[in-house]
């Protein structure tokens, strides 16, 4: 039985399958070789890992806004990425093309939202793969988003999700989370269409517990630490 299977089997079988605990098992035996990685290969997936929740964020802004001007007290929302695709923003360090996906959001209060999944994000990111890659955000894994300001607004996120590359059976699989204290600044550029997460820091975790760390400046790009 392929390794990647076998460690999801007894994961399931042992945590269940709505366990993050599980996830950090796959990763920890089967996941993304670090050690193997390039400088260059750290940067290209610290960058899709942070640029992803940018291209999430967005869409549930979209979705958000569109809720508000039929209802705006409400709590839940269920978001179909395939409904926004030919009107999403872009990122400027990574290419990035959404496939699918459903996002649940739930308004904790009017400057509160939480972001999970109830199908896994499909997306493609040809830096690092040429199949397609899997962004999960369920159990304790999320993006919180946290509006502060009255004039301008001033949107920070933090997150923590699961990622699978399935054209890799035994090094596929990692976690990438935002230190804690260390909040992203969601960005969009209304002229060039461009969104960011900028001024954050945040891990990548791989096999065998490596992991390494990032931030990411004013404009949203990658510094590794």
């Amino acid at each position: 039985m392929n390794k990647f299977i076998l460690a999801a089997f007894i994961t399931t079988a042992l945590l269940g399958c709505n366990s993050n605990d599980g996830e950090d098992i796959i990763v920890d035996k089967v996941g993304l070789d670090i050690s193997a990685l390039t400088d260059q290969q750290k940067q290209d997936y610290a960058q899709i890992s942070t640029d992803i929740n940018a291209l999430v964020l967005y869409v549930v802004g979209t979705c958000v806004d569109k809720q508000e001007q039929i209802n705006a007290d409400f709590t839940t929302l269920r978001c179909n990425i395939a409904d926004h695709l030919t009107d999403i923003a872009k990122t400027e360090y990574s290419a990035i093309t959404l496939v699918d996906g459903k996002l649940d959001i739930t308004r904790e209060n009017n400057a509160r939202f939480i972001i999970k999944t109830d199908e896994d994000v499909k997306f493609k990111a040809l830096t690092i793969s040429s199949e397609t890659l899997s962004y999960r955000l369920s159990s304790d894994n999320s993006i919180t988003v946290q509006i502060s300001g009255d004039n301008e607004q001033i949107l920070t996120a933090s997150f923590r999700g699961f990622y699978t590359d399935g054209s890799l059976s035994d090094n596929g699989s990692w976690t990438t989370e935002s230190i804690k204290d260390q909040s992203f600044i969601f960005t969009d550029d209304e002229n060039t269409r461009l969104i960011a997460l900028t001024n954050g820091q945040a891990k990548l975790i791989g096999k065998d517990k490596k992991s390494y760390s990032w931030s990411t400046d004013t404009m949203g790009k990658v510094v590794l630490k």
